[in-house]
Order: structure tokens, then C-alpha cells, then sequence
């Protein structure tokens, strides 16, 4: 079977990706906590540090846009939040040794695209950053209670141990 000719497929070409002028990557620790603990089993008393943090993670990047009439840079953010959590022993000799430590990745974020300012500057990132960093800092306390209890006192109980503080 012949098919007759038919007009090509209108070429759509692809949006312009802008280009990428500079990349910041900071992480900031907005709180900490660290909680002196006795673990006992049965007779044997361990000394115990847990340690908290709650941090941000996040990328600021500087673009220009291909196809912006004016030529004006943007500014686009994104921030994380984490709790972060290690356990710390002191033996009877004196010397200190941590487990690894662990990272859980908290719902909050935030992210945005916003113009440049001539002089460099990208408020609204600077903004996003505080508000995040507030918030996490507000809610730290009760962040580092929740994990305590759901990650280190379950593992705990499991192993017989109980936990005071010291």
C-alpha cells in the first residue's frame, strides 16, 4: 500500500533551560540538644550522651534565562529540614565514641524563583531561609522528644536497658 505524502510534524523547539551563573549549598544547624543519660541492665550502668540537631539543607542558584527580554538574572532556592540524632558512650576509661549518625528528613521546605536585585542580592531567598530556620528553631523541642521516643526508646526497651538522666 502506498501512503500519500503527508506535511511533516510542526517542529516544536524545546524551552530554553537557563543557565546556571552560580550554585550556593549550605547546610545550617538551627538547634541542638544534647541529654546526659545512665543506661542500666540489670547491674551494668553505662554513661550516655544523646545528641540532637536540627538542621537545614539547602541550594541557592543563580540563573539567566535564554530567552528573558531584559537580560535580569533570577535567584531559585530550595530548603530542607532534617532531625538528626547519635548516640555517645563514655567507657570507664574515659574515652568518648558515637554511633554513626542518623538523619531523618522533616515535611518542611521551601522553595521559589524570584528576580536578582542588581546589586546581587536575593531577598526573598534570604527570606524563605529565616522563615524555615524560625519555624524548625520553635519546634525543635518537641521534634527531639518525638524521635527520642520513637527511634532510641524502643531500641532501648528491645535490648532490656532502661534510660535515666544523669
Amino acid at each position: 500500500m502506498i501512503l500519500p505524502d503527508l506535511p511533516p510534524d510542526p517542529i516544536v523547539p524545546p524551552p530554553s533551560e537557563p543557565v546556571v551563573l552560580s550554585r550556593r549549598e549550605q547546610a545550617e544547624i538551627v538547634a541542638g540538644r544534647d541529654v546526659a543519660l545512665v543506661l542500666t541492665k540489670g547491674v551494668r550502668r553505662e554513661d550516655a550522651l544523646l545528641r540532637q540537631a536540627a538542621f537545614i539543607s539547602g541550594a541557592t542558584l543563580v540563573l539567566r534565562p535564554q530567552d528573558s527580554p531584559d537580560g535580569s538574572d533570577l535567584c531559585r532556592w530550595r530548603y530542607e529540614t532534617f532531625v538528626q540524632r547519635q548516640v555517645c558512650f563514655v567507657s570507664m576509661t574515659g574515652l568518648f565514641a558515637c554511633t554513626v549518625a542518623e538523619v531523618e528528613k522533616l515535611a518542611d521546605t521551601a522553595e521559589g524563583e524570584a528576580p536578582l536585585r542588581p546589586d546581587g542580592a536575593c531577598p526573598a531567598a534570604v527570606a524563605a531561609e529565616a522563615g524555615i530556620a524560625a519555624g524548625l528553631r520553635s519546634r525543635a523541642p518537641i521534634l527531639f522528644d518525638a524521635d527520642r521516643r520513637t527511634h532510641l526508646d524502643p531500641l532501648l526497651r528491645a535490648t532490656g536497658a532502661t534510660a535515666a538522666g544523669r
